[in-house]
């Protein structure tokens, strides 16, 4: 059950980019049987799209980039130091002792050993954490708090109580040493220089992938902008409208809930108002996806079963995932899910895409 309302428009984004944007994977995953029209004219007349202009994304990487990434690798590989002598600030970390009584009694789960404790963060009742700022490491001392009367246990609601405390150390992190050694025991390299060299490549290539998304989505933006839909085809239409309700579905289903329960709690809305949705939204998903099909049809750009498996496989190796993860986390294989989610169209918008932008016109 959900704690709180799902977001709606949360969930039309994923209906509206699914079938550019997002993207799944499978071995022999079909390509759709979609838009098999004479004449798309019919349908849609799109601008030329020869020679529009874009903001050009550079891929540079700066020396502080590569430094930051470094700085970062470096942080999760710090080693946790106990330091024996200090005193508590309100951001310290600390490991503590403690033993709570009331009226001289201790009481059941009042006690702990060996626990660290973040002051700024604690979930403790009020004051216990405050309690501890400006004693010393090594010092035992009683702190008096009192339950809140809605604690939630009758015994302890509202009660006044005493911890005797001793703070065993604080918890602090020591910086790994950026050298040579470390760069042996943490990466594939030997050495700074080849480390930082293959990381300014690596972070010049998600920039470069980066920026050439950028691009092709404005120039993409730019079309569309300069279209005009005529009619949208029944068959392709039906099908988007049915694929955005069947995500509707799924979310009640996984919730256990009807998805009239599942519409009214999490997404305030009807059944009526989720066809209305639907309908608009995959009138929008057609657009995109008739605008692709005409480039594609004009430009004789060549989308087919192997170019189509080498990008599922593409993105299956970026997410780490692999066939038998994906179907654990998803409970179908990566054929069937692509299949249902007409991820075909994000492969289809790469090759004409590509073809677009030797057109286009960075500035």
């Amino acid at each position: 059950m959900f704690n709180k309302r799902i977001n709606k428009a949360f969930i039309i984004a994923v209906a509206a980019l699914m079938s550019i944007s997002m993207t799944s994977c499978g071995a022999k995953a079909a390509i759709p049987d979609d838009y098999n029209y004479d004449d798309l004219s019919a349908y849609i007349k799109i601008p030329d799209y020869k020679g529009i202009e874009y903001a050009k994304v550079t891929g540079d990487v700066s020396d502080d980039e590569v430094r930051q990434y470094i700085d970062d690798k470096l942080a999760g590989s710090s080693e946790t130091e106990h330091i024996k002598e200090g005193t508590v600030e309100k951001d310290s970390v600390v490991n503590i002792d403690y033993v709570g009584s009331i009226d001289g009694v201790e009481f059941e789960g009042g006690a702990a050993q060996g626990v660290d404790l973040d002051i700024a963060n604690s979930g403790y009742i009020k004051g216990f954490a405050e309690g501890i700022v400006g004693h010393e490491v090594g010092e035992t001392f009683d702190l008096h708090v009192t339950f809140p009367e809605d604690y939630g246990k009758e015994e302890l609601n509202g009660k006044p109580a005493v911890f005797k405390t001793t703070i065993n150390y604080l918890v602090g992190s020591k910086k790994a040493e950026y050298n040579d050694e470390w760069v042996k025991n943490n990466t594939e390299f030997n050495n700074i220089a080849d480390y930082e060299k293959s990381v300014k490549e690596d972070l010049a290539a998600e920039k470069m992938n980066s920026a050439n998304t950028t691009e092709q989505n404005e120039v993409f933006s730019k079309i569309v902008e300069g279209t005009e839909v005529i009619e949208y085809p029944e068959k392709e239409l039906a099908a988007r409208t049915e694929q955005i309700k069947n995500i509707y579905a799924d979310y009640a289903k996984s919730s256990g809930m009807e998805l009239d329960e599942f519409l009214e709690s999490q997404m305030g809305m009807t059944a009526d108002q989720l066809d209305t949705m639907a309908g608009e939204t995959a009138k929008t998903m057609v657009r995109d996806e008739m605008i692709l099909y005409s480039i594609k049809n004009s430009e004789s750009v060549d989308v087919n079963q192997e170019g189509y498996e080498a990008y599922l496989a593409d993105w299956l190796k970026t997410s780490g995932l692999t066939e038998d993860t994906f179907k654990e986390q998803n409970g179908k294989t990566l054929a069937e899910y692509a299949n249902e989610n007409n991820f075909f169209t994000g492969y289809l918008y790469q090759e004409v895409m590509k073809k677009v932008m030797e057109y286009s016109v960075g500035k």
